[in-house]
């Protein structure tokens, strides 16, 4: 068996569940990170959408490009990567850890807070109302 190909151009192929395929356009912008380049943030955009269900995994393969090539790349490395479906500028965010029953942050007084939360990622959450930039939160206890 062979990988056939050009060394420098590569082509990013990602799973998008049959939810969210709806939500896909080319040229979205999407972030990216690799476990062999621990720590650094890449992008890239959609250049095709492939329109077939994999029954199996029920999701869709579409097809990004690097706006930015890492400098060495090989084939078949694993990356994580988020597709930028909406974005807003001056947007509160916490981290998503710190919410309680997705609706509750505790003060540093350890006084519990009702919010409303608007957009997400797996790691950060927007806060639309409850809290302020100059409120001090703290970390639940799992």
């Amino acid at each position: 068996m062979a990988v056939i190909g050009d060394s420098k151009d590569f082509i990013l192929e990602l799973q998008v569940d049959e939810y969210d395929i709806t939500k896909i356009r080319i040229n979205q912008k999407v972030i990216l990170s690799m476990d062999s380049y621990k720590g650094q943030v890449f992008e890239a955009s959609i250049s095709k959408i492939i329109p077939l269900l994999n029954e199996r995994s029920k999701s869709f393969t579409v097809e990004a490009t690097f706006l930015r090539v890492p400098p060495i790349l090989y084939p078949f490395l694993t990356v994580e990567a988020n597709i930028v479906i909406q974005a807003k500028e001056h947007a509160l965010t916490i981290p998503r850890s710190y919410l309680i029953s997705d609706s509750m942050v505790l003060l540093n007084r350890n006084k519990p807070v009702k919010v409303t939360t608007g957009l997400k990622d797996y790691q950060k959450v927007e806060i639309i109302s409850g809290l302020t930039a100059e409120d001090a939160i703290i970390k639940p206890e799992n």
